[in-house]
């Protein structure tokens, strides 16, 4: 309870979140409203297909889940690219040291405490975009859809959050926010352009180039396992030209359950070679 505390006020310090918090009540607001437009004038048109409306939907909530993914990746990169350099740049490590803390453990606690907030955070962000998309737009949502997509959408920014604690103990502040931002850019451009060239028969080079990445940087991976889930839970027959008409929220371009697993390694991988790191780390 004590690192849970410790990173509260660590992060409303930083007044990070409180911007975040701001920015993301004016986004739900707007997305709220285009989608109560759009539920009008689908509702308006005799002409709309079921299956249209539900693939709209679809689109709609895998948009929403990937701009709220991208919110909790901005909040995770401003709020913890200094967690350790910061800190170490500004002193306050020292008298945090000065405590007959091991290292690791003050690694570890940083990590569970600052990783619960963002679970938080992250859980009220899916949700707030979930059910207006199931009671506005109708789209369908399953109780074992939902848990495995939420439980995916939180594991995101706790991937994200050992790979950005690990660079901190190499790298500067800003070069770490820079070098991770620019990870998970390259992560989500490969990932969605492979989606999209798979739907005209795929290039070999992108798929190499999107699974290295993947494979550095899983948060994208594990964002189109998780639109996978949602799209999967009310088990429609959806004919390839369907699935195609989705764009990149396609699912045809899904990492396996084997994948996901790789990403329990990934952390536990990341998190071990912080603690290793940040034990050798010279701090005077």
């Amino acid at each position: 309870m004590i690192w849970i505390a410790f990173a509260g006020k660590e992060l409303l310090r930083k007044k990070v979140v409180l911007v975040a918090i701001a920015l993301t009540l004016v986004y739900l607001t707007l997305f709220c409203y285009g989608l109560t437009r759009m539920a009008q004038e689908g509702n308006g048109d005799a002409g709309m297909a079921q299956m249209g409306g539900l693939i709209g939907g679809m689109i709609l909530m895998s948009l929403g889940l990937l701009f709220a993914g991208m919110i909790v990746t901005f909040l995770v990169l401003f709020a913890t690219m200094g967690t350790i350099s910061g800190e170490v740049e500004n002193g306050l490590m020292l008298a945090v040291l000065a405590r007959p803390i091991p290292r690791w453990k003050l690694y570890l606690g940083k990590y569970l405490g600052t990783g619960f907030w963002l679970v938080v955070y992250s859980t009220v962000l899916f949700f707030a975009i979930l059910l207006p998309v199931h009671f506005i737009a109708h789209m369908p949502l399953y109780s074992g859809a939902m848990l495995k997509a939420w439980l995916l959408f939180i594991w995101m920014p706790l991937l994200l959050l050992a790979l950005t604690m690990l660079g901190s103990v190499y790298l500067p502040m800003l070069g770490n926010g820079v070098a991770c931002a620019m990870l998970y850019g390259m992560s989500m451009f490969t990932g969605f352009a492979e989606t999209l060239f798979n739907a005209s028969g795929g290039n070999e080079a992108l798929s190499s180039s999107s699974l290295i990445l993947s494979l550095v940087m899983p948060i994208n991976a594990v964002f189109s396992r998780l639109t996978y889930e949602i799209i999967n839970g009310p088990d429609l027959p959806l004919l390839p030209d369907m699935a195609n008409a989705m764009g990149p929220f396609s699912p045809t371009n899904v990492p396996s359950p084997a994948f996901i697993v790789y990403t329990v390694v990934y952390l536990v991988v990341l998190l071990a070679l912080g603690c290793r790191a940040f034990k050798r780390k010279e701090i005077a």
